[in-house]
C-alpha cells in the first residue's frame, strides 16, 4: 500500500540541522530504516525520509528533512525551515567545535521560524566516549539555558534514536489539541455575543 493510501491523524516535519560530519544522516537512516550506515557520504543540499508510525491508537507520518552543514548550502536550507514542526539540533560530542556552532544554528532558527517551534539538542556518537569533548553535564546544562529538550545518541548502539521523535510526536499532540481547545472556546464566546445581540433585536422590534 502507497503512502497516498493512508490517512494520517497527523503529519510532523522535523528538520536536523548541524555541523558536517555530526552525524545528522546516520540518525535519519537508523530511524527509518534501522540501518548503521559508518561511510555515509556527507549530503549535499537537502536529504529526505519519511516514516509512517502508530503512536497511541494515532498513525502519524514523521518526515525527516537532513540539511547539509556546509555554509554554502545554507540558503537552501532555509528554503525547508517554514514547514518545520521540530527542530534537531545536533553536535559531534568528540568535537567541540561542533558543539559550539550550536548557537549560530539557534540563532538563525529564531530568525527564520516561530517561538514555539518544538527544539531538541542531540549529542550525537555517544559511543565513542574514550574520544568525547563535550561532557554530558556540559551539553545538558546548555539545553537547560536555551530551553531545549536534551538527549545524547549513538546510530551504531541504537541509543535514543526512538526517545526524540517521541518526545516530538507527544509535544506536537499536545499543542495541536490546546490550539483546537483554544477554538472551541473563541467560537463560545462568539456565539456568547451574537445571542444577547439577536435578542436585542427581538425586543426593539417588539417595542415596534
Amino acid at each position: 500500500m502507497s503512502e497516498k493510501q493512508y490517512e494520517f491523524d497527523y503529519n510532523i516535519t522535523i528538520l536536523l540541522v548541524g555541523e558536517v560530519e555530526s552525524g545528522k544522516t546516520t540518525l535519519l537512516i537508523k530511524y527509518t530504516e534501522q540501518e548503521f550506515q559508518l561511510n555515509k557520504l556527507t549530503t549535499i543540499g537537502i536529504d529526505y525520509k519519511s516514516k509512517i508510525v502508530d503512536y497511541q491508537g494515532k498513525r502519524i507520518k514523521i518526515q525527516l528533512w537532513d540539511t547539509a552543514g556546509q555554509e554554502r548550502f545554507k540558503t537552501i536550507s532555509k528554503n525547508y525551515y517554514r514547514g518545520a514542526h521540530a527542530i534537531f539540533f545536533i553536535y559531534d560530542i568528540t568535537n567541540m567545535d561542533s558543539f559550539n556552532r550550536i548557537q549560530q544554528w539557534i540563532n538563525e532558527i529564531e530568525q527564520n521560524l516561530p517561538s514555539d517551534i518544538i527544539k531538541v539538542l542531540i549529542g550525537n556518537k555517544c559511543d565513542l566516549n574514550n574520544n568525547r569533548q563535550v561532557c554530558y553535564g556540559y551539553g545538558k546544562e546548555f539545553a537547560a539555558l536555551q530551553g531545549l529538550k536534551f538527549f545524547e545518541s549513538s546510530a551504531l548502539e541504537n541509543i535514543n534514536i526512538q526517545e526524540p521523535i517521541n518526545y516530538v510526536i507527544e509535544h506536537f499532540i499536545q499543542q495541536n489539541q490546546s490550539e483546537q481547545q483554544q477554538k472551541v472556546e473563541k467560537n463560545l464566546v462568539l456565539s456568547n455575543q451574537i445571542v444577547p445581540n439577536q435578542q436585542n433585536n427581538q425586543i426593539q422590534q417588539c417595542q415596534c
